[in-house]
């Protein structure tokens, strides 16, 4: 399967993913980063990644050891970043780029010979012999050289207001929440074809969307248009999401980790789900465009995101599981269980992230409904 879906995403042109970019928002999102000029630019790096990934304690460890500004470019999804990749001159005006693995790894090596990123120097990136062994494997390598390495991962939920729904309620532990008739117009979903389909055809009871037929499609789309009068809104944008959230318009959405820290950090009663359809597993991994002239000063700055201290940083931030074996062991049992790092061993299903069969399909089926 793993080949299928990387000879998939290997056939797509940069046309459909400017076309999904523009009809999608991110699949994982973050704020935007700002130039400040502060530094000189041999010692300041551009970084096309999510805003969320550089909260601001952790960015105050990644500069310090790695001595190196990181400037944000602004992010808006996976295909949008690839499509930055593969524009004109799109491997040389970027130094680093973080995104979804199984989504972006395709059209990011290319063909043999033909990858749009440059090898890592290992010998560069010591923390990366940290890694906890599942994100070994997810390493990207090609002829005994490392083209991605992860550096985060997380997971998407439905989040829901606990003094608002009750958690004995079995929608709860599903999907269904969003979509329940109980919670009409209380409800909000992510404008996003992706997300929001996966997270649909998962309730539907396909056990792996990705790979819907046309008719399951059309099946999707039916269902969508038969809740949307249940739906408060269809939300862009992360502050959006939590202030839809903390002010009780909705009681219920599909959610982020670190929208679930910042509704918790402010005193909001919210929790996240375990769907029993199906949790939203990704990780996001670092690449270097092959024509960066500050490949040194990149893989400085990836080392560094690799570091214990770091994931740690991340974790206590955003909520975000670090990948660093070092710095999840920093965290307690129970310390995992509350914030959510132990969804890969705490025996919920589990569904990854991956680029559908036919995207386009998909894009138009979103299209379908909003217009409905």
């Amino acid at each position: 399967m793993r080949d299928e879906i990387t000879r998939s995403m290997n056939s797509i042109d940069r046309r459909t993913f400017l076309k999904f970019s523009g009809a999608a928002a991110a699949v994982v999102t973050g704020g935007v980063g700002s130039f400040s000029g502060a530094f000189a630019a041999d010692t300041s790096i551009s970084g096309v990644m999510p805003g969320v990934v550089l909260p601001k304690g952790a960015r105050e460890i990644v500069e310090k050891a790695a001595g190196v500004k990181v400037e944000n470019v602004p992010y808006v999804s996976p295909t949008d970043t690839v499509a930055k990749l593969l524009a004109p001159g799109g491997t040389s005006r970027y130094d680093l780029m973080i995104s979804v693995t199984e989504f972006v790894k395709g059209p990011v090596l290319g063909a043999a010979g033909h990858e749009k990123v440059r090898a890592f120097d290992m010998a560069k990136i010591p923390n990366a012999a940290d890694l906890q062994p599942v994100f070994k494997d997810q390493v990207q390598s090609r002829g005994g050289k490392v083209y991605m390495i992860p550096i985060f991962w997380g997971f998407d939920s439905p989040l829901f207001r606990t003094d608002l729904v009750p958690e004995q309620d079995a929608a709860t532990q599903s999907w269904g929440l969003l979509f329940d008739d109980k919670y009409a117009g209380k409800t909000a979903l992510r404008d996003d074809a992706y997300q929001s389909i996966v997270v649909t055809g998962l309730h539907l009871g396909h056990s792996d969307p990705a790979t819907m037929s046309a008719s399951d499609l059309n099946e999707v789309k039916k269902f969508l248009i038969s809740k949307k009068k249940n739906f408060r809104t269809l939300w862009t944008k992360f502050g959006e999401a939590v202030n839809l959230m903390s002010t009780g318009e909705v009681v219920a959405m599909y959610g982020w980790m670190p929208m679930r820290a910042a509704l918790q950090s402010n005193g909001i009663k919210v929790t996240n789900a375990w769907p029993k359809e199906g949790l939203l597993l990704w990780n996001q991994a670092a690449f270097i465009p092959k024509d960066s002239k500050k490949f040194e000063a990149t893989e400085k700055v990836v080392n560094a995101m690799l570091s214990p201290e770091f994931g740690v940083a991340l974790a206590k931030e955003s909520n975000y599981g670090p990948v660093s074996q070092k710095a999840i062991s920093q965290f307690s049992p129970e310390e995992q269980k509350k914030i959510g790092l132990d969804a890969t061993t705490r025996g919920t299903k589990i569904y990854s992230m991956k680029w559908p069969t036919d995207m386009n399909a998909w894009i138009e089926t979103w299209g379908a409904f909003k217009a409905a």
